[in-house]
């Protein structure tokens, strides 16, 4: 038997302690474009091996976590299901700390880039897993994200998140949505969001319509782009705040050293032109000599 076939194998094993998600709206749902939800329930996804072993990392980040907890000998509960008792809503929690005065709970999640704030599904899902935690134990609750770059090890934890009652309401709605369109098999709304790109009903998804035109074989290199720019908007960040904290350290001395390198504070200046200023002054004059010009540009969606 070939490695991939071996590998195929594994990692399509459904996941037992999550059941049949088609009989239920789970907390990861309702942060989701409620059209891939319902297509996810009752049309079978399938996913080739890239993909599967993708999936893999948040197993292999939940796994990491699980043993440092264990090592520092404290007390959780990994994959612990909480139910609406009314609802077929249910949320599976990668781990939940129970204590006689309250509740936390954390989200473990593997990413490519580490984001500087936490998406918004991400976060809908966390306020939908406190709000099902409060109803079954009603003890005060609070959660956190963890985010984890096992390429690099990077990992960022998004914390002082409490249980929000006018927030767990509005997912309460939207989760009942889902369900109402599952049962009754209509069409459901689209949302755009950055998994996008990785939907496997986006070929006929109404919000990506592309009826007519050209299909180019650059998919991998459209996904490689998209993920080379997230990393780019990372790289600009730190570099902004590198530079910020070397400029305070070098700032009492105007020069100073590290090791064999040499910093200096130095003073630059630049003419620039006050259009503001000379618009409202001289409105006529700038109309006259308003210039526009066209370029090309890549938009990707």
């Amino acid at each position: 038997m070939k490695l991939e076939s071996i590998l195929a194998n594994y990692l399509n094993q459904p996941k037992l302690e999550l059941g049949d998600r088609s009989r239920y709206v789970g907390a990861s749902d309702v942060g989701q474009c409620p059209r891939k939800v319902v297509l996810s329930k009752t049309v079978p996804e399938t996913y080739d091996i890239n993909t599967l072993i993708r999936f893999e990392r948040g197993n292999v980040v939940e796994n990491i976590i699980e043993k440092a907890l264990t090592h520092s000998g404290i007390d959780f509960v990994s994959q612990l299901e909480v139910m609406h008792p009314e609802k077929p809503f249910t949320a599976h929690l990668d781990f939940t700390f129970l204590r006689d005065n309250g509740i936390a709970v954390l989200e473990a999640k593997s990413v490519s880039n580490i984001p500087e704030d936490p998406y918004p599904s991400w976060i809908a899902q966390l306020y939908f897993q406190m709000g099902l935690v409060d109803l079954q134990y009603n003890l005060p609750t609070r959660g956190a994200i963890v985010a984890v770059e096992l390429n690099s090890g990077e990992f960022k934890v998004f914390n002082g998140y409490t249980h929000n009652p006018t927030l767990f309401k509005g997912l309460l709605e939207r989760a009942g949505n889902i369900w109402d369109t599952l049962q009754a098999g209509t069409s459901a709304t689209t949302e755009k969001s950055h998994l996008c790109i990785y939907c496997q009903h986006r070929s006929d998804c109404p919000e990506f319509s592309t009826e007519g035109l050209p299909d180019l074989p650059v998919a991998d290199m459209v996904m490689d782009y998209l993920s080379v720019k997230e990393q780019e908007k990372k790289v600009k960040a730190e570099l902004s705040k590198l530079r910020k904290d070397l400029e305070v350290m070098v700032q009492p001395y105007g020069q100073a050293r590290a090791g064999d390198y040499s910093l200096k504070l130095g003073l630059s200046s630049r003419t620039s032109f006050d259009t503001k200023a000379f618009s409202e002054e001289h409105p006529d004059l700038v109309q006259q000599y308003m210039k526009t010009s066209s370029f090309s540009r890549l938009y990707v969606s």
